[in-house]
């Protein structure tokens, strides 16, 4: 039997997520760190293992050697590897960490770590003279503990133009920032004035200030190493639409398709079959990718030959995964269907309590049981997994409670009224442990 770290009881946490403002108390935080350990040159490497997760309200995360900064709705906070302790990310005395003034309400678009700061995106009007101002979307950094705040550069040719915000997230690279505008990818060095933002993919408008590209498409951006990718669904000349990756080579400015979703006749049927993968990460010269109702697979790069790495369909139909540089880890939770209740996240599944860990050749590492949780909390209806870090793989466990309906105003999920009650914990793959994170909501 695994052991469950129990750090905080139930009714202490619903307590909490269910609109308690809780205050410092007039001290300092000592759990935030003054500074960030570790090579600069590799923190400063977009971070693959966590850019995946499933979890509406957990989507931008970033790590150092010893903690892990994510934002849980509009707030971040750090998290200690060691420990597994998490404090909200503001040290201000007396601050009751909620609404403008707390240092940890950043409302991110992507978090990312670079050259000892934190830096983040976030579109919003700024008060100035007593009225808001749209500023558009703009990269900001702070130091490690949250202070120190500071506009670094501007992802809008014009103030509040950008009509791509909502479809696409920026990335920090090695210094430089990719995003889009109106559709269309650029790169831009980090702190560098917009005018001389570089143009890598997609046809400029006339006039893209203020233009709203209905048809602009939505990219997912990557990267490894010195290559930069990005995944955009294309049509294609039958009609049908494919997730579709591009390479870009910073070095030789050439961008060129390397590979598109493969059809049923290639691999077989699966639940998205020949529109999308339902997983996927890029690695030395590969895409690996996880077909829910099928299997795991990679493709070259290069070659463009595809194979299959594992039938893990063996082990359960269907699922949801997240990989790391060494892991493909694969949760058994179902599709959901019309008449379940409790959906809230972005996977349309419900359930989860094994995880089956798979090497990135392919070959079984062990299967982890997540079903003492379902006997801790018995209105768990669904793990959603949010990212990797090292040995450790981190998750929600959504307990919400569910009553009778209501109106949209009174609840969730369509207007059912509901109990809060969301359990973020992590399993080490080794130890097989599972450990709930403490003190992370507020």
């Amino acid at each position: 039997m695994k052991k469950i770290f129990a750090i905080m009881i139930s009714l202490i946490l619903i307590v909490s997520m269910v609109g308690c403002k809780r205050g410092s108390l007039g001290m300092k935080n000592p759990l935030l760190p003054s500074h960030i350990d570790g090579d600069t040159s590799t923190l400063s490497d977009f971070q693959k293992n966590m850019h995946q997760s499933h979890v509406r309200n957990i989507l931008y995360a970033c790590e150092t050697d010893d903690g892990i900064y994510f934002q849980w709705e509009a707030y971040v906070y750090y998290l200690e590897k060691e420990s597994k302790n998490a404090t909200v990310l503001c040290g201000k005395p007396d601050c009751v960490h909620w609404g403008d003034d707390c240092n940890a309400r950043l409302q991110a678009r992507g978090l990312w770590v670079y050259d000892g700061r934190l830096y983040y995106s976030n579109r919003n009007y700024v008060e100035e003279n007593g009225t808001y101002v749209n500023r558009g979307n703009r990269i900001y950094s702070v130091k490690p503990d949250g202070t120190d705040r500071r506009v670094v550069q501007a992802l809008d040719f014009v103030p509040g133009g950008n009509t791509e915000t909502s479809r696409t997230d920026p990335i920090l690279h090695q210094g430089v920032t990719y995003f889009t505008y109106s559709g269309v990818l650029y790169a831009l060095p980090l702190g560098g004035d917009i005018e001389d933002a570089e143009r890598i993919w997609g046809e400029e408008s006339e006039d893209p200030g203020m233009f709203f590209n209905t048809t602009a498409p939505h990219y997912t951006l990557w990267a490894d190493g010195d290559t930069i990718y990005f995944m955009v669904n294309i049509g294609q000349p039958d009609g049908t639409d494919k997730d579709t990756l591009y390479r870009f080579n910073a070095a030789s400015k050439e961008v060129k398709e390397i590979w598109k979703t493969p059809d049923a006749d290639e691999v077989g049927q699966w639940e998205t079959t020949g529109v999308s993968v339902s997983q996927w990460y890029v690695m030395g010269g590969y895409i690996y990718f996880y077909l829910s109702g099928n299997d795991f697979w990679r493709a070259s790069l290069e070659t463009g030959e595809t194979e299959k790495l594992a039938d893990t369909h063996e082990k359960t139909e269907y699922g949801n995964a997240v990989f790391s540089d060494d892991y493909l880890c694969l949760l058994n939770d179902t599709p959901r269907t019309a008449a379940a209740v409790g959906y809230d996240d972005l996977t349309g599944y419900t359930g989860g309590n094994t995880l089956y860990i798979y090497g990135l050749d392919g070959g079984f590492v062990k299967a982890l049981s997540l079903k003492t949780l379902y006997e801790e909390y018995e209105n768990l209806n669904h793990i959603q997994l949010a990212f990797c870090s090292g040995d450790d793989v981190y998750f929600l466990a959504n307990a919400t409670a569910y009553g009778q309906s209501g109106n949209a105003e009174n609840g969730w999920a369509g207007g059912e009224q509901a109990v809060r009650n969301e359990i973020l914990c992590c399993v080490n793959i080794k130890t097989e442990e599972i450990t709930q994170i403490y003190n992370w909501v507020l």
